[in-house]
């Protein structure tokens, strides 16, 4: 029997399409403001009560504010990571944030020819990038 399942998971291989991204978890500092952030900034939806990880829809894939994982970073909350946001108008959608209060550290530019992004941070310093149509 072990040979057997041996043989099988050497067989087995993962190709790209079987690989889902269904969660991002942000370590925050402050969960209220977070969620302000995301649901009245951003008016991302909620999913079920706030807690010390706080869930919201984005589209396909949850995004987890996450009250431990921002603790255990200590002051090395922010990294190499960035959340994408697809959007048909990157500078409505600049408009509408920057409207909002948001703080881009990149304003509206095209990255290859008709792809248009900007970038702006969470209350925790995260970075967050629409990226769309013009």
């Amino acid at each position: 029997m072990k040979i057997l399942l041996l043989l099988l998971c050497v067989g087995m291989t993962l190709s790209a399409a079987e690989l889902r991204v269904s969660m991002i978890s942000l370590g925050v500092t402050d969960m209220a403001r977070s969620i302000q952030f995301y649901r009245e900034t951003l008016g991302l939806v909620m999913g079920g009560k706030p807690g010390e990880v706080t869930m919201f829809r984005a589209g396909d894939v949850t995004i987890a504010l996450n009250a431990p994982l921002g603790r255990s970073a200590g002051t090395a909350m922010v990294g190499a990571v960035e959340v994408i946001f697809g959007v048909e108008s990157v500078a409505v959608s600049h408009r509408e944030l920057e409207e909002k209060g948001c703080r881009f550290v990149a304003t509206p530019h095209e990255v290859t020819t008709g792809l248009w992004a900007a970038t702006f941070t969470d209350p925790d310093g995260h970075r967050l990038t629409i990226l769309g149509g013009k």
